[in-house]
């Protein structure tokens, strides 16, 4: 028996910018630079910076300090759905109207 005591979702962990394509999709704007607050534990990171699980039916980004859930996103053939209560906020950066 191995005494190999590493987390297995470490193994399938990338980092939030892999699911840049998605967010974009979702929000219409590029996003892994936008700052997210985590609820938990109150650490500000972009969005990118985030420990991203995408090898479920959706996409689970998670704090880097507390690793907590901040954002989920599943894909239907029907909707979209977005769980973001793990986040105190996400910051939107507004475009400049040309």
């Amino acid at each position: 028996m191995s005494d190999h005591s590493e987390d297995i979702s470490r193994e399938l962990m990338v980092d939030g910018n892999a699911v840049a394509g998605l967010l974009q999709d979702v929000f219409g704007l590029e996003m892994t630079a936008s700052p997210a607050e985590c609820a938990n534990c109150g650490q500000v990171n972009e969005l990118g910076a985030l420990l991203a699980f995408i090898q479920a039916p959706g996409a689970v980004l998670r704090c880097p300090a507390c690793e907590e859930v901040i954002l989920r996103i599943v894909e239907t053939p029907d909707a979209i759905y977005v769980d973001a209560r793990g986040a105190a906020h996400i910051r939107l950066e507004r475009r400049p109207i040309r």
